[in-house]
């Protein structure tokens, strides 16, 4: 740590750093703790860290205390060590990696806007601060996507909280209003036969993955094909965690969920003429002797996938094939558990927007029976013949025998005895 440390305290000996007079700083596997005297005993604490300056800040925090003096006001924190503060508790809780680039790019963002605004400390971030950042966010960004990030920063100022960073949270009390769910477009079986149909390669064979089993784009590119079992009377794809990097963290499923899925007969046919050339069952796009042992980039798939849609005149994304495959599975009367035990976890908004599709096509179902039943009503009543109203409709109007449906002509039409 090549810095000046005359302005925050200085190095003492054996790779410690002292912070006033009775507290000192060192780093162990990453992490800062701290050194401090408590009566009889020395005391090392960890500072949850792996942050220098914040790790400063909190060794002060520490000194204060100890001294007796007037501690130091919470919320004089620096914004942006607060968030890398988050980032390295979040990172030390084993977060997924997608899951940490959304937090990392959110609060990033958050505290560039607040630098822009003169906002540079924890104390002085308020309700407007906070607002005016999600009022830039909402111009062209969907509302789900504006609550998510939203709910992103109330996590980390409540962690600011608790780590004494801030005396309270500016959005304490306040509730953040969970936008309704609003049903969104699904490709229909025929438009996914015709983007698999037209995709080459790797690439057919991962679109046939999503759409048939409801596969995550991330759990497509991580299956191997010690993954697959494609013999015997029920062919499954198993979704697992494994190691990727040697000595990396391993892939997990989302919320670290792992299940065995089915697999339908056109995905075995296809799975069963991959070469098993390498260990992933979707080789790397690219090919280069650096990256061939490395699972394919999804976002090569997305940039693909654009292009193909692009030749069928049709929009999505990668996830689109996961939304279509549970709409078209609902709609053909799987139920929700099953649902769930091929797909993993569905967020609950996901869930409420499939049980909506459900009500509507059960709405659609009521009224083609209903027009069935008003068809076939009118098929049974009897014609106009040459002499007009036939006899027994004229003596049901007058209270005539044929009102009980003695007439053999009324029960033969009716499906009577006769």
């Amino acid at each position: 740590m090549a810095r000046n440390h005359s302005q925050h305290g200085e190095r003492a000996g054996g790779g410690y750093e002292r912070i006033g007079e009775r507290v000192s700083i060192f780093v162990k596997g990453r992490v800062w703790y701290a050194n401090h005297q408590e009566g009889p005993k020395q005391k090392r604490t960890s500072l949850r860290t792996r942050n220098h300056e914040v790790a400063r800040q909190k060794a002060r925090a520490i000194e204060a205390e100890l001294s007796g003096a007037v501690p130091r006001q919470a919320g004089t924190f620096d914004i942006a060590a607060a968030v890398q503060a988050y980032i390295d508790w979040q990172d030390s809780n084993d977060r997924a990696p997608k899951t940490m680039v959304k937090y990392r790019d959110v609060l990033t963002r958050f505290a560039a806007h607040c630098r822009d605004a003169g906002v540079r400390l924890m104390h002085a971030i308020t309700t407007q601060t906070i607002d005016e950042f999600a009022v830039r966010r909402r111009d062209g960004m969907a509302a789900k996507t504006v609550y998510t990030e939203l709910t992103i920063i109330r996590q980390w100022l409540n962690f600011a909280v608790t780590r004494r960073m801030l005396n309270a949270s500016p959005v304490a009390g306040t509730k953040l209003v969970k936008p309704k769910p609003t049903p969104r477009d699904y490709w229909r079986q025929d438009k996914l036969d015709a983007i698999v149909d037209t995709a080459k390669g790797p690439y057919k064979a991962a679109y046939l993955l999503m759409s048939e089993t409801g596969m995550r784009v991330g759990e497509v590119v991580h299956l191997t094909h010690d993954d697959l079992t494609l013999d015997g009377p029920a062919p499954v794809a198993h979704i697992r965690a494994k190691e990727v990097v040697a000595g990396a963290k391993p892939w997990r499923p989302k919320n670290g969920e792992e299940r065995a899925v089915p697999l339908s007969p056109r995905a075995v046919a296809l799975l069963s003429t991959l070469p098993r050339r390498r260990r992933w069952v979707i080789d790397r796009m690219n090919g280069t002797a650096a990256t061939a042992n490395q699972p394919a980039n999804d976002r090569h798939i997305l940039s693909y996938l654009k292009t193909v849609l692009a030749k069928l005149g049709l929009e999505g994304t990668n996830h689109k094939f996961r939304h279509s495959f549970c709409t078209i599975a609902v709609l053909a009367g799987v139920d929700f558990f099953t649902l769930r035990r091929w797909v993993g976890h569905i967020d609950e908004e996901a869930l409420k927007i499939y049980v909506h599709i459900a009500d509507e096509q059960a709405q659609v179902t009521m009224r083609q029976l209903a027009e069935r039943r008003q068809a076939a009503g009118r098929a049974a009543k009897p014609g106009r013949g040459r002499k007009g109203i036939s006899t027994v409709s004229a003596q049901s109007r007058r209270g005539g025998r044929g009102t009980v449906g003695g007439s053999a002509k009324f029960q033969q039409s009716h499906g009577g005895k006769r």
